[in-house]
């Protein structure tokens, strides 16, 4: 999958409609490198943010309460389904945010921001360099940059024991992601990253490993966690690409899993590069 419109039918289509469903499950498994992304993003009062990427609205949210008073978030996203959860849980709150349909990438709108933040948001951009150059302009004069993306897939436990569970069931050999394409894992390759960031203009560009656990839909049951991995990841893709038989994967899934359930979730290894630039 690559350019925009393909992500663009990604993020509207089925795959877009369980990650909203299962939003919350997903934003608790990604809490400790959200924790420690927010951190480093050292976000204060009166600052105005965008979130690049911003999904179901979380980091969105989350910041709003921290830039008050007198700041204010701008959350942008690709996918209608996501941005409707992101719409619906701020209505439930009176905090300064404020959601977009838009490629990051290519929006124009004024430049005054703080900040420019994004969790996992970044790897699905066409033409990299110049969407980074793109979000510069967005920034105000000394503004600054944090973003989280993957490490390596090798490095994730979370996507690559579920595949491995599943693999021979595989009429192909599974082969990496391809990093030169848009994808989760396009800038796992920390060069890589430094590079587009440079051409884009960005400075003072730092490039730090974060490590820890992905606790499973946040910790559930076995079987749910299975069911979990059924719907959102890169096992969720192989089925779907590789027209698997479903009830086969859930008896593999469950196999592998159990072993590694402590009675509360299953905890697997995941692996982050934490990116930080000035405008």
């Amino acid at each position: 999958m690559s350019g925009l419109p393909m992500q663009k039918e990604y993020w509207s289509g089925p795959a877009a409609e369980q990650w909203a469903t299962h939003a919350d499950r997903i934003d608790a498994m990604m809490r400790p490198m959200t924790d420690d992304a927010l951190k480093l993003a050292s976000l204060k009062p009166g600052e105005r943010v965008l979130d690049i990427g911003c999904g179901s609205g979380a980091t969105s949210l989350r910041m709003a309460k921290t830039v008050q008073p007198g700041g204010a978030v701008t959350g942008v996203d690709i996918s209608p389904q996501l941005l409707q959860v992101a719409r619906a849980r701020a209505a439930e709150t009176d905090l300064p945010v404020s959601f977009i349909e838009a490629d990051a990438g290519a929006m124009q709108l004024d430049p005054h921001f703080d900040l420019a933040f994004s969790r996992f948001g970044v790897m699905f951009f066409d033409q990299p360099s110049a969407a980074f150059a793109n979000i510069r302009k967005h920034m105000r004069a000394g503004g600054r940059m944090v973003f989280v993306c993957w490490r390596p897939i090798a490095e994730n436990g979370w996507a690559m024991v579920p595949l491995e569970a599943i693999s021979p069931m595989f009429e192909t050999p599974w082969a990496p992601p391809n990093i030169d394409a848009p994808g989760p894992f396009a800038f796992s390759d920390p060069g890589k990253i430094e590079r587009i960031l440079k051409e884009a203009g960005w400075s003072n560009i730092a490039i730090d490993r974060w490590d820890g656990d992905n606790v499973i839909a946040g910790g559930v049951s076995l079987e749910e966690s299975a069911e979990f991995l059924i719907r959102i990841g890169p096992c969720a893709r192989a089925i779907a690409e590789r027209s698997l038989d479903v009830a086969e994967v859930r008896r593999r899934l469950i196999e592998r899993l159990a072993p590694l359930h402590n009675g509360t979730g299953v905890a697997l290894s995941a692996a982050c590069w934490f990116v930080s630039a000035t405008a």
